[in-house]
């Protein structure tokens, strides 16, 4: 009894999730809502890389201006060491001179890797922001035909009672009943109102 009822239970599951499916499959404005969460959640995160990406690239700026004026600094002293005759400070201040030059030359090429990178991400969030605003407006044109083709249909009953479905033929039928009931009521005497209670 209870395999039947768990065969019972998991037959209504998949036909309302069927049911539900073919809803949004036959609905393009649900489709479309879908899109708009899964473009705003990456627009979300091209902004949060992009963002991220500027603040490594003015940290390599600042490292490779560092970098370069260490050089610069490092090299005048080699050169006031050597003038004064001291070798182990000059071969001193000659590595470090070396060390800083390399490091701003590698400093230097990871900047414009950093920029490159940079203005890929801002191109890849403008496409991002007008595949966006598409969207919307995709969103909104279907918002308006949906309502053009409902007012139509509502025209449609009033202009051609023919076309109307059965229950709006029985929701007249009862509202013509209410009005001819109280017609009546209102022709009737007090005393014929009263003969019918009784």
């Amino acid at each position: 009894m209870s395999n039947l009822l768990t065969k019972i239970t998991e037959v209504i599951r998949q036909d309302i999730q069927e049911s539900k499916w073919k809803q949004t499959q036959s609905n393009p404005v649900i489709e479309i809502q879908r899109e708009l969460k899964e473009v705003q959640a990456s627009v979300k995160k091209a902004k949060q890389l992009t963002e991220r990406q500027e603040l490594l690239k003015k940290e390599f700026e600042k490292e490779y201006d560092h970098a370069k004026s260490m050089a610069t600094k490092r090299k005048e002293h080699v050169q006031l060491a050597e003038e004064a005759g001291e070798e182990a400070l000059a071969a001193a201040a000659l590595r470090e001179f070396n060390y800083y030059s390399g490091r701003a030359e590698r400093l230097e090429k990871t900047c414009a890797e950093a920029e490159s990178q940079l203005e890929a991400l801002e191109l890849q969030l403008e496409q991002l922001t007008f595949e966006l605003k598409d969207l919307e407006l995709k969103r909104l044109e279907y918002m308006a035909k949906e309502n053009a083709v409902i007012g139509e249909k509502q025209s449609a009953k009033l202009k051609t009672p023919e076309k109307a479905t059965d229950e709006d033929r029985r929701y007249e039928q009862i509202e013509q009943h209410l009005k001819q009931s109280a017609k009546k009521k209102e022709e009737l005497s007090i005393d014929e109102q009263i003969e019918q209670l009784k």
